[in-house]
């Protein structure tokens, strides 16, 4: 028995982010105007509730992939796990439901549907997520919510100020500008002991940016 599970939300959404997950650990396909997710991981399950906690756990890294890469945030839900025969026909229903409504990065979408080889960066990603404890530390920075200045921080202190300046991902300015901005802003509660920068920049880009150099860290690691 194979499985299929549904993926909720905007059909225009699930268009544009389908061709950026296909390969054998996620594959977003659609048919019969349903869109589905469909993974190797699920191969060792006998029944829908052996695979959803497994959809979770994938789902939730394309969401943080496709944060860092589209900013979009949470796109979608899982619907229902459809159990399917050797020809691929439906079984039946494990039902659970939600909806999302989202707006993205289309220039974040193309860069996740590039091809690497014999897959895309999307799916390439979601490999290395799964086998590397390292990245998946790196996506959980990101988190399923959208980002506030004390996961900014957090993730310049993941990537280490001195590797971003060194890798010339940023200059020493940039960095110590965004990292103080940041510092303030999560203790508030003490701000004369954390002042800002004479000229701190936007949180929105600072979003920016910190995803930036996280993108640039994640193409580092694939080249090793």
């Amino acid at each position: 028995m194979r499985f299929a599970v549904e993926l909720k939300g905007q059909a225009d959404t699930l268009a544009n982010v389908a061709p950026c997950f296909q390969g054998d650990i996620a594959r977003i396909v659609i048919r019969d105007d349903r869109w589905f997710l469909e993974s190797s991981a699920f191969d060792g399950c006998t029944n829908g509730g052996q695979v959803f906690p497994i959809a979770d756990n994938i789902l939730g890294l394309i969401h943080r992939i496709c944060y860092l890469y589209t900013r979009l945030l949470a796109p979608f839900t899982i619907g229902y796990v459809q159990p399917l025969n050797e020809t691929g026909a439906p079984l039946g229903r494990v039902l659970r439901a939600s909806d999302t409504v989202n707006v993205y990065s289309s220039r974040g979408i193309e860069e996740l549907r590039d091809s690497r080889g014999s897959q895309t960066l999307g799916t390439e990603t979601l490999t290395r997520a799964l086998e590397d404890q390292e990245v998946r530390v790196a996506l959980a920075l990101i988190g399923e919510n959208d980002v506030e200045w004390p996961r900014i921080y957090d993730i310049v202190e993941f990537l280490g100020p001195e590797t971003i300046v060194e890798n010339k991902w940023a200059t020493r300015k940039t960095v110590r500008r965004l990292r103080q901005t940041a510092n303030h802003y999560r203790h508030l509660g003490r701000p004369q002991n954390n002042r800002l920068p004479p000229d701190p920049p936007s949180l929105q880009e600072s979003i920016s940016l910190v995803l930036d150099l996280l993108k640039k860290w994640m193409s580092r690691t694939q080249m090793r």
